[in-house]
């Protein structure tokens, strides 16, 4: 047994312990202070780093104010300069010289544009009344005139509006000068249902109220404010595109004398028998309340079942499917099978259809099944037009009230109608006490789940549909019965096919006849009534006579008339009344008209009509109706129609339609997708921080929001710079080619805001070689090719060229063609070719007789460009037109009242374009050899053509010394030869000529061979790369347009590695 082990004393022992329980204490309190302190150290640097953000955030946005003041400060300066110039142009005396001293040294649009506008303006040149004072080749009795499509009060205008007044400015820009009297009539439209929801989201957005909280008076007239601020805005927009609209006859659709063209055509289409009240299937929206037209329903194709969510619902709901379900016959134990994709109308179904000759169901011929959730008797039907008795069961489901087919069917057989839902989606009472007052795609969901308490739900597949949607709300359209009224439209339709078939209406591109053809051969009746509070009062009262049963829904029970007074004294009449008294009710109908019936009155509702003004007698029928081909049957089919019907004429002898802007991806341009362009936006620039804050100005969810924030970052990474109305109606005019929509890249607008640049460069060489005391000679033709010399032939001939394929292209409205021969002109022709070679004729002494006719002809090219290019650019053809001096004839105060030019056939000179194309081959084959062997073009080589022939020789020796100046030559030598020299690098042009670069001195071959031997093992790199990626086991599945792309890329590597190789093989032989 082991003695016992001596114990510490109990004192000790506590002593030790308690002196532990401090140091941990003390530990832990020394480990909360440092982190405490590490805490507070943290929170010192992230205020730190707060204060520095918000520092660089202030610092920032204080320089992005500098620079916007600095910016603003130029720009002001540079339109000071401008407005000065134009003053100081404007005031010079005919036939005295202008002083172009101020003329800005690089074109700025802004300041260009800032003055011009207001001048036309001021001066009345938008009116004909103006242009048959002041213009001397005017023809009084040759008229051109077109109505604005009135765009929509709904918001700003976008990119397509910018396409359409850029094509009509071009038009009538165009007409005028060619001296007919011209007249555009502006106008906006109050776009009903699209403005009524616009204004209705930005009241609950701001005050979270809707517009029964206002009243009908309250609401209205928050919508005449939201017009008078767009409707200034659109103004100011179409001011700023240059559009020459004579805005003393602009008009608004809701305005008095619109409202009075609108109740008179509709009393009397009433009158005639053309406008009748009934109870039809519509499209309705549920969301908005009213029934809508089918340009305003939108479809979405599924091709399997899909979950969506619905507007005014929770949840989601099963779509792209057919539910099936089982019907039994009465008095007996068989079932029929149905499939719906909308199972919820089942509690509206009224008949069952079979196909007549279906041999399964004959025997079921004139019996009954039972409604399986009502227990309501409902007939079993044959019918070979609804029914394929090869599909599914060869069973059908009949709901006539909201189903367009089952509708026309219920109306062959004699069916009940019965309204399943509520104005607002709800079930109403019909559908039973078990599903009323629950909303639609609920009640789809409770249908379903009663048909499996019964066994009778017999499930669901996948099914590919196209639903349709509101494209105001995106609320489901529920097809609905509803009593409107309705314009019959048979005879009209038949009247506007015959005038395109006999060509008296001409539609452009031609290609539209077709669907003219279908829509109109196969019209139904225009539903014209909107459940609405924005729009014109259908000028309609009900009438409830002492005696006679009261029915809304009896057209006979309906008078119309211009206001109550008019209304009563035609019920009086109607019914033979003794008097007022005898009429217990008369209340107008609280409903408003479609938009789209005050926009077919537009072309002469715009002239005064119904009265016969004096703008009806001298302006109607208008020349041209020009808008977008996608409102071709909503618009411009109804516009015919009803001007035929009311006025006994076409409202236009032709129509042009131009396709649709989408965006560079071709995608459709949408708010939500951030890629819609405000048209201000190209013209003056904006960031890309500026175009994100815009999103967030509109009534975009967050949700949207987001998305589009996305679409902005990705298309405009750096915003867009500052384009000008020139440069983008011009690259909106070239896009346009007939039948194509517009993908629309907006650094191609970029690219034309550089070619304004060139033409205003071009002008200011003119100004300088021109010299101060030059005033060109009057107008003729043929004396400018008098004594001339080969590149005055030339240019002239260029000029012919171009003017002809103008003329062509705005007689064929074939923009593209008017645009690209005015740009070819100018740029390819003038600016890179003949003002680089009259640089040496501009050396010679002034008294030179070629220098002086290279003058007039320089002159003459530069005017005649103007003016060819005046209809797209106004403003800077404008500007640079004002500063040239004017010929002893010319006494017109503006370009857009000059003379379009005219075709001058001793001009053109098909030997001289060739001797010129030949010229310029050579030099294109000297700079290729140059770019080649990367000879910058200050260095001036000594240059030799040799040629075949005696021909030859005397061609290019007659104009080597231009060939000299553009292919960069020290000196320019042609021999008939065919003989090598020495250190010279050789090009062949064609099997007569070659061109030789004598390079020693200018070359280091050995830097030049390392380069390319760099420059080849990249190649084959990238060469090797691309192919092994071919050559993987399963390259087969990948998608063949990216397959089809590699093959392009390798064939495109191994052509650039041959190509190096061989210029490395001739580098190395002229090394030796």
């Amino acid at each position: 047994m082991s003695e016992p082990k001596p114990t510490q004393p109990i004192k000790e022992i506590d002593e030790e312990t308690k002196r532990k329980n401090e140091e941990k204490k003390k530990a832990k309190e020394a480990e909360k202070a440092e982190k405490l302190a590490k805490m507070k150290e943290k929170e010192a640097k992230q205020a730190a780093a707060k204060e520095k953000e918000l520092q660089n955030k202030l610092k920032k946005e204080q320089e992005k104010k500098e620079k916007e003041a600095e910016e603003k400060e130029k720009q002001e300066a540079e339109e000071k300069i401008v407005r000065e110039h134009i003053e100081k142009i404007l005031k010079t005396p005919k036939g005295e010289k202008k002083d172009v001293s101020s003329l800005l040294s690089s074109y700025h649009p802004t300041a260009v544009e800032s003055i011009w506008y207001d001048y036309w303006l001021d001066n009345g040149y938008f009116s004909p009344e103006k242009q048959m004072e002041i213009q001397p080749h005017v023809v009084k009795d040759k008229k051109f005139v077109i109505v604005i499509p009135p765009p929509n009060v709904t918001g700003s205008l976008h990119l397509g509006h910018a396409l359409t007044n850029s094509i009509q400015d071009a038009v009538v820009r165009y007409h005028r000068m060619k001296g007919e009297v011209c007249l555009w009539v502006p106008g906006t439209d109050h776009a009903g249902i699209a403005t009524q929801v616009v204004v209705e989201k930005k009241i609950w957005k701001e005050n979270k109220i809707t517009r029964h909280d206002l009243g009908r008076e309250g609401f209205i007239k928050k919508v005449w404010e939201w017009k008078g601020e767009y409707g200034a805005r659109i103004q100011g927009q179409l001011k700023k595109m240059g559009s020459s609209v004579d805005w003393s006859r602009e008009v608004f659709t809701m305005d008095d004398q619109r409202s009075k063209a609108v109740n008179t055509a509709f009393i009397r289409m009433f009158n005639d028998g053309l406008i009748v009240r009934t109870t039809r299937l519509v499209n309705w929206s549920c969301a908005l309340k009213t029934a809508i037209s089918d340009i305003e329903v939108d479809f979405i194709d599924l091709e399997k079942h899909t979950k969506m969510s619905v507007p005014g619902h929770q949840g989601q709901y099963d779509f792209g499917v057919l539910f099936e379900f089982a019907y039994q016959v009465e008095g007996s134990g068989e079932e029929l099978v149905v499939a719906t994709t909308r199972i919820e109308t089942m509690l509206a179904d009224t008949a069952i259809a079979i196909h007549p000759d279906d041999t399964r169901y004959t025997h079921l011929h004139g019996k009954f099944a039972i409604h399986p959730l009502n227990g309501r008797k409902i007939p079993i039907i044959t019918d070979s037009v609804l029914v394929d008795k090869d599909f599914g069961t060869g069973v059908v489901k009949i709901t006539p009230s909201h189903d367009p087919n089952d509708y026309e069917t219920a109306l062959r057989h004699g069916l009940e109608f019965i309204n399943l839902f509520t104005d607002e989606g709800l079930i109403n009472e019909n559908g039973g006490e078990r599903f009323a007052g629950m909303k639609r795609f609920d009640a789809r969901n409770a249908v379903v789940e009663a048909l499996k308490e019964k066994n009778l739900f017999k499930g669901m597949k996948d099914n590919k549909m196209r639903l349709g949607l509101c494209s105001r709300s995106k609320d489901v359209i529920e097809p609905m019965i509803k009593p409107q009224w309705y314009v019959k439209c048979d005879d009209m339709a038949a009247r506007a096919v015959k005038a395109v078939r006999d060509g008296d209406l001409k539609i452009t591109p031609k290609t539209h006849e077709v669907t003219w053809y279908r829509w109109l051969e196969g019209i139904k009746d225009w539903c014209v009534s909107r459940q609405l509070w924005w729009g014109h009062r259908i000028p309609a009262y009900h009438c409830i006579i002492k005696g006679v049963k009261s029915n809304p829904y009896d057209t006979n029970q309906w008078v119309v008339g211009a206001n109550q007074e008019e209304a009563t004294q035609n019920a009086i009449e109607k019914f033979k009344l003794s008097s007022k008294d005898d009429i217990l009710s008369l209340e107008q109908d609280p409903d408003v008209l479609d938009t789209w019936f005050s926009s077919g009155l537009f072309p002469f509702s715009v002239m005064g009509w119904p009265e016969q003004t004096q703008d009806m007698q001298d302006y109607y029928p208008t020349s041209l109706l020009e808008t977008g081909s996608d409102i071709l049957f909503f618009w411009v089919a109804r516009m015919v129609m009803m001007g035929q019907q009311l006025t006994g004429k076409l409202p236009f002898e032709q129509v042009f339609l131009h396709a649709m802007v989408r965006d560079s991806h071709g995608r459709k341009m949408s708010k939500s997708l951030g890629n819609v362009i405000d048209p201000n936006d190209v013209i003056k620039g904006i960031s890309l921080d500026e175009l994100i804050a815009k999103l967030y100005e509109g009534n975009l969810d967050s949700k949207e929001i987001e998305k589009a924030t996305s679409g902005v970052k990705s298309d405009f990474p750096t915003g867009i710079a500052e384009c000008g109305t020139d440069a983008m109606r011009f690259a909106l005019c070239a896009y346009t080619s007939q039948g194509r929509d517009i993908n629309l890249d907006i650094q191609r607008v970029v690219g034309y805001r550089n070619f304004c640049n060139k033409i205003w460069n071009a002008t200011r060489f003119a100004h300088m070689k021109l010299g101060d005391s030059f005033k060109p000679e009057s107008f003729d033709a043929s004396k400018l090719l008098q004594q001339s010399n080969a590149i005055n032939l030339w240019i002239l001939n260029a000029a012919q060229r171009a003017i002809t394929l103008s003329e062509e292209g705005f007689k064929e409205y074939d923009f593209s063609k008017v645009t690209t021969a005015i740009y070819s002109f100018w740029l390819n022709e003038m600016c890179d070719v003949y003002l680089e070679m009259t640089k040496s004729i501009f050396s010679l002494e002034e008294d030179s007789p070629i220098k002086q006719k290279t003058k007039e002809t320089l002159y003459t090219c530069i005017d005649i460009g103007l003016r060819l290019l005046h209809p797209f650019m106004p403003y800077l053809t404008e500007e640079l037109y004002q500063s040239l001096p004017r010929r002893p004839e010319d006494v017109i105060p503006t370009i857009m009242l000059c003379p379009y030019p005219q075709s001058q056939s001793c001009w053109a000179n098909s030997d001289i374009e060739e001797e010129m194309k030949q010229c310029q081959d050579i030099i294109k084959s000297i700079r290729s050899l140059r770019a080649t062997y990367t000879i910058p073009a200050s260095k001036k080589l000594h240059t030799y053509l040799h040629v075949k022939n005696q021909e030859n020789l005397e061609r290019f020796t007659k104009n080597s010394s231009f060939i000299r100046v553009l292919a960069y030559a020290s000196e320019l030598e042609v021999s008939i030869s065919d003989e090598s020299r020495p250190g010279c690098i050789v090009n062949v042009v064609n099997e007569n000529v070659s061109t030789l670069l004598d390079v020693r001195g200018s070359v280091d071959f050995n830097l030049e061979i390392a380069r390319l031997e760099t420059k080849k093992q990249q190649l084959v790199k990238n060469y090797e790369t691309l192919v092994s990626k071919t050559t993987i086991p399963s390259y087969d599945k990948v998608p063949q347009n990216i397959r089809d792309d590699n093959t392009q890329k390798i064939k495109a590597l191994d052509e650039e590695i041959n190509i190096t190789n061989k210029t490395i093989e001739s580098f190395t032989k002229l090394n030796i």
